[in-house]
């Protein structure tokens, strides 16, 4: 039998807590410490040591998990594949292309498997939706409605420095709440040929958008619609529609809600799972897909293969993210 992945946490925040939780419930993996530049822990995980920096760990290790903010990921990965250590990495990968680039040619060098938590690929009824496109079984794909339309009070914008920052968030909606979805969109649809945004700051008093818009066009694909938003009260579960020529179906947090696609029964059957809402939940509350991504990458270690995100994969919803904010029609 194999040894458990030994994994380092990278950060100490509220993410890093998430992923402490699902590394509790998986044989194949455990947190062996934390870093972070308090040196402390996460709340309920005093049992792990901490360090300052990942050239004071002292203890072995196999991977890290890095958990800083969006822009604070390229040091710890570069210095990560520097060590020889296998690299998971909170979403989105980074924030600017160029150092995403950076974090991929790292770990490339350093023969270490670099992956991103995109973990919505892994959730309830994607991966099925996701063969389907794939095998045509939907008939031609038309029009696409996704909407991620969330409410964050100032409670979640004063909880950190760097919220609502471009330096270091890197963006709003789009780029916070949104990137989870629009990966999952590029994964089903493949990456827009054009598109045209118009993205806001309606309510709250940061640097960057907390609502917006986007038409994306494909030139062998649908015409799409994504709507993201912090500003929704009381917030509202994520909604993907898709529309084809043989019907549409309806998922909501991932789950097929409506099918109504002719010939075909639903696939998922009906003892699907409640959609959640659009609101946080508590670590312990959900960590399945964490878990899911962990095992893969685990899995991938073992296998020599990549991660089902690796870092080219999660940079195609970094540069679409860019671009909505790049493309603005007015």
């Amino acid at each position: 039998m194999n040894s458990p992945v030994r994994f380092v946490l990278i950060g100490s925040g509220a993410i890093a807590r998430v992923y402490l939780f699902a590394l509790k419930n998986l044989p194949e993996a455990r947190a062996v410490g934390v870093v972070s530049r308090s040196a402390k822990t996460p709340v309920g995980f005093s049992e792990l040591p901490a360090f300052r920096s990942l050239n004071e760990v002292d203890i072995p290790f196999d991977a890290v998990l890095v958990c800083t903010p969006n822009g604070l990921h390229l040091d710890p990965v570069v210095e990560a594949a520097g060590l020889g250590k296998h690299v998971l990495c909170e979403k989105p990968i980074e924030i600017e292309i160029e150092r995403i680039d950076r974090m991929i040619a790292a770990c490339r060098a350093a023969g270490v498997k670099l992956g991103v938590t995109y973990q919505r690929r892994f959730s309830a009824h994607n991966p099925l939706v996701k063969r389907l496109i794939e095998a045509g079984k939907l008939g031609r794909i038309l029009s696409v409605d996704l909407t991620v339309r969330n409410y964050r009070d100032e409670r979640y914008f004063n909880s950190a420095p760097y919220r609502g920052t471009r330096s270091i968030d890197g963006g709003g909606c789009f780029m916070m709440q949104a990137s989870h979805y629009i990966d999952l969109y590029c994964w089903f649809f493949g990456r827009p040929d054009h598109l045209i945004s118009k993205v806001s700051t309606l309510l709250h008093p940061i640097e960057v958008e907390d609502h917006g818009a986007v038409i994306c066009f494909h030139e062998a694909g649908p015409i799409a619609t994504i709507t993201a938003s912090t500003v929704t009260r009381p917030g509202f579960p994520a909604k993907m529609e898709i529309y084809t020529d043989r019907g549409f179906l309806v998922m909501v947090d991932d789950v097929i809600t409506e099918w109504a696609i002719e010939g075909m029964a639903n696939p998922a059957g009906e003892d699907a799972p409640l959609p959640r809402g659009g609101t946080p939940l508590k670590p312990e509350e959900e960590t399945l897909n964490q878990e899911l991504v962990i095992r893969d990458f685990v899995r991938a270690i073992r296998q020599d293969r990549e991660p089902l995100v690796n870092g080219e994969a999660a940079r195609i919803a970094t540069e679409v993210i860019l671009e909505i904010y790049n493309r603005q029609f007015c």
